[in-house]
């Protein structure tokens, strides 16, 4: 065959017919209409995928994927849904088989977890953020412990391929109900110290990359810097006007610093005379309870070894209310 014929060969191979493309742009045109009629593509969940028929085998790889060790059926009743129970017990009604399933459900395992998260959360906040107001802690418990919050650490673990419930795409509840659940399995295995250290490194460490300061918003952050001022025997605060820019431009900007006995504290930036005042003083508070922009790092892993001990205690002893609040009573900051 010399070099010609070769070439006819491979076009005739390659060759396809010029109804083939707008055939397939047709077919993917008409998907794109039907997603969008229905919400999006059909998700289909991993129990309808033929590898998922050994549910011992995907319980075991969900363990070892987290480094845990569970008891398999503390664990498997962690990952049942009420909705799940009822669901088999209304199918097998119908067929007139006995009904009367020995199946638990996630419901008491997901209470005692959600106490623990709790729980562990608050100890951790605490024992790292020592001279933060209770209320500081009490808005990253409430972020760290949110619907929204355990639902992405409940997917990201694979949650939604074990779960079993009938609802799919799984609710949110359901995603937090079985997060919450597996905690309480995971201690009732290995212990609660081993649920700790798993809530401190896969939900606690969603505080890694955020400014905890805008998850609180003081309504007054001028009498609060007051109040405390006062308490600790020092100057009210005096703001100053250092420089402006703008003045009399949308894009205006003044800076203005916050002093007490004519030392300075903190400097702040608004579009206003008062709203730069009021950043001046949140600056002044970071620097008080040691949440400034500059702060370190948040300790995770090893680096809380030397401190297991201090965040069990501190678990149920809240830190300093901002009412209350006195540099002189609280401790330097572990981090």
């Amino acid at each position: 065959m010399n070099e010609l014929s070769a070439i006819n060969v491979i076009s005739k191979r390659n060759f396809k017919p010029r109804w083939v493309a707008p055939t397939l742009r047709e077919i993917k045109r008409r998907k794109d209409v039907e997603d969008d009629r229905n919400g999006g593509p059909k998700i289909f969940h991993r129990s309808t995928f033929l590898e998922w028929l050994n549910y011992d085998a995907e319980i075991f790889a969900f363990s070892n994927r987290l480094g845990e060790k569970f008891n398999e059926a503390t664990l498997r009743t962690a990952l049942t849904h009420k909705s799940y129970v009822e669901r088999e017990t209304a199918r097998l009604s119908d067929m007139g088989v006995d009904s009367h399933l020995q199946i638990q459900n996630n419901e008491e395992l997901a209470v005692a977890g959600g106490e623990m998260i709790s729980k562990f959360t608050n100890g951790y906040l605490r024992a790292v953020f020592t001279r933060v107001p209770e209320e500081l802690i009490m808005a990253m418990h409430d972020f760290l412990t949110s619907t929204s919050n355990l639902e992405t650490v409940g997917k990201h673990i694979g949650l939604g391929d074990l779960m079993l419930c009938s609802d799919f795409p799984c609710e949110s509840e359901t995603y937090v109900k079985s997060l919450k659940a597996v905690v309480a399995a995971l201690a009732e295995s290995s212990g609660e110290e081993r649920a700790r250290i798993f809530v401190q490194d896969l939900v606690v460490t969603q505080l890694y990359g955020l400014d905890i300061n805008e998850l609180w918003n003081p309504a007054d952050p001028v009498g609060n810097l007051t109040d405390i001022l006062k308490r600790e025997g020092k100057a009210e605060p005096e703001f100053r006007l250092i420089k402006h820019s703008g003045q009399n431009s949308v894009l205006a900007v003044y800076y203005v610093g916050v002093y007490s006995s004519k030392n300075f504290i903190a400097e702040g930036a608004g579009e206003s005379l008062e709203i730069a005042k009021e950043m001046a003083a949140r600056e002044a508070l970071k620097q008080l309870f040691h949440t400034e922009d500059s702060m370190k790092a948040l300790p995770f892993g090893r680096q809380l070894n030397n401190i297991q001990s201090k965040i069990v205690q501190l678990e149920n002893q809240p830190n300093l209310p901002l009412s209350k609040w006195i540099s002189e009573k609280v401790t330097s900051a572990v981090h």
